[in-house]
């Protein structure tokens, strides 16, 4: 952990990891001097519900929303654990066995409790990547120890750094409080002292303990330590239940739209990034988003492994029914059009949630951890299901929703008219050559143009699946050309990023390219696919635990 990439050299934080670094387990906690800042996630979420403008009015919308997210998502979790543990039923989210009809779903579903998936899952390991194209990117951008693992490099070294929250040295801050999350919620367990936590979980916080720190990125910290008081407890009530079984046809329901919301929200992870997020419901809802767009790849192995945060079964109140996950696909594609402006650029004040939003899709598809291309040969059919709902649509969550959670249509007028253009493609898979023209948004065009994003991101991302939906290649030449691209595409999108210092123009690009994916049905497929991993396990199986229960 203690190292920062080439371009931070000479900057106060690179000041900072020196003074750690010459200290095996950096500062002490509360320290005489500076801040006095301790890490007690609890303490830091009362505290906070007790007086959100303690560290600034400016900061108080953000952190007082943060700390009621926080406190209103325990008290769900602590409403599941008491369901799980056997005693009575919670009034305001209950366990629901999901609904299947007869149709295109039911058959991948069916197949999945026949064993076609043979046990297979990539959700949340850990690997590493030894592709000369990456260990490339890393020599030339100075991205060391944990950047070698994908999770690790996009959630933090890409997707922290492209919110463009900061011109400056600050902004590498983020990708260190991120670093929480991709710990697998672990960070929360580390303690001072010999036996209180391992040496990276001291690493990291000795990082995140700098003295001076900017009030903004103090706003920060809290919000992060805040969330993790919600994935603390998620983490303890997992563990004490991981023996027990799940049928994986079973979910989660709530029956209040806003408090669903928020419990989405602090499950996603974002916190460090929410201050530069909208003020108000455009805010959490863009919080959510980011948590939602994960949980369309995930929706089969969190079936499997019964996720209380599954989002999309939330909204479709336990239902698999085609229609009614194409009624939920339609309605995720309104909200995320609410962070685009009607010439389906990217609002400046959503920006950063734009980010977060869509560049999950990127880290879902570069962090060797998913399988989502497995997925999108599987049921790459259902595109055109999806692509044929109107979706140009723009709405905010209670747009879409009731306060009951039941779906319905925004007033007309919010819609976004995308500018597109042609794009001549010329890419050999399987041995053979395919050329054609592709209509893409403007914005995609350019940044090839332009040098800042590489044709065969644009290739990789929405060239090949789309020869795939349109029978162009096979199943089995998709995913030898997919497979054996994978570690170059990841390398290239990384590069592309650090070359362009993050630019806002690349992000809209990224942005634009995302939502093509969307537009065209891609990301419905995907998910759909991924219910062939709906299968029996174990409640949270697909992490690993200590012998304490604590996330290793």
């Amino acid at each position: 952990m203690l190292w920062l990439p080439k371009r931070e050299a000479g900057s106060p934080l690179d000041a900072h990891l020196a003074t750690v670094q010459r200290t095996p387990h950096g500062p002490q906690r509360g320290r005489a001097g500076g801040d006095a800042w301790q890490y007690a996630p609890e303490e830091t979420l009362a505290a906070t519900l007790s007086d959100p403008h303690r560290l600034g009015e400016r900061f108080t919308p953000w952190s007082r929303a943060c700390a009621e997210m926080a406190a209103r998502g325990r008290e769900l979790l602590t409403e599941i654990h008491r369901t799980r543990s056997g005693g009575p039923a919670s009034e305001q989210v209950r366990r629901t066995r999901v609904t299947i009809g007869q149709d295109r779903i039911a058959d991948i579903c069916a197949r999945a409790r026949a064993g076609a998936n043979a046990g297979r899952s990539t959700k949340s390991t850990l690997p590493s990547c030894t592709a000369p194209s990456w260990l490339r990117v890393r020599d030339e951008f100075g991205l060391r120890g944990v950047a070698g693992y994908p999770n690790f490099a996009m959630g933090s070294w890409w997707m922290g750094l492209l919110s463009d929250d900061y011109g400056d040295w600050r902004q590498a801050y983020l990708p260190l409080l991120d670093y929480a999350f991709y710990l697998e919620y672990n960070v929360d367990t580390a303690r001072p002292g010999p036996a209180g936590g391992n040496d990276l979980m001291h690493e990291v916080l000795a990082l995140w303990d700098m003295p001076g720190l900017p009030a903004e990125l103090q706003a920060r910290r809290l919000h992060v330590a805040c969330d993790m008081a919600f994935f603390d407890l998620k983490r303890r009530h997992e563990a004490s239940l991981r023996t027990h079984p799940t049928d994986g046809l079973t979910t989660w329901v709530h029956t209040d739209r806003d408090d669903w919301r928020d419990f989405k929200a602090v499950d996603s992870g974002i916190f460090a990034h929410y201050l530069s997020f909208a003020q108000g419901p455009a805010g959490r809802d863009d919080m959510m988003l980011t948590g939602l767009v994960n949980d369309w790849v995930d929706l089969g192995p969190d079936l499997r492994h019964e996720e209380c945060g599954q989002g999309v079964l939330a909204l479709t109140r336990g239902s698999l029914v085609l229609t009614d996950l194409l009624d939920c696909y339609e309605r995720t594609v309104w909200m995320i059009n609410t962070q685009l402006t009607p010439d389906a650029g990217v609002r400046p004040e959503r920006y950063a949630g734009c980010m977060e939003t869509l560049g999950t899709c990127v880290w879902q598809m570069c962090n060797h951890r998913q399988d989502l291309w497995r997925y999108y040969a599987l049921a790459h059919d259902l595109c055109d299901r999806a692509a044929a709902r109107d979706l140009y649509t723009a709405g905010q969550l209670a747009e879409c929703y009731t306060p009951a959670l039941e779906p319905r249509t925004p007033s007309p007028g919010g819609r976004v008219c995308v500018p597109r253009c042609d794009l001549e493609y010329a890419v050999r898979v399987g041995g053979a050559l395919h050329r054609g023209t592709l209509t893409v948004h403007h914005a995609v065009r350019a940044a090839v143009e332009d040098g800042l994003l590489p044709m065969s991101v644009v290739e990789y991302a929405l060239v090949v699946p789309l020869l795939l939906r349109d029978r162009r290649i096979t199943e089995g030449v998709f995913l030898r050309h997919m497979d054996g691209g994978y570690c170059d595409h990841f390398a290239s999108v990384m590069h592309a990023s650090h070359a362009s210092g993050f630019s806002r123009a690349y992000g809209t690009a990224v942005a634009a390219l995302v939502m093509e994916q969307w537009w065209h049905g891609i990301w419905f497929a995907i998910g759909a696919g991924s219910l062939i991993e709906a299968q029996p396990d174990r409640i949270a199986a697909d992490r690993d635990y200590g012998p304490s229960g604590s996330r290793t």
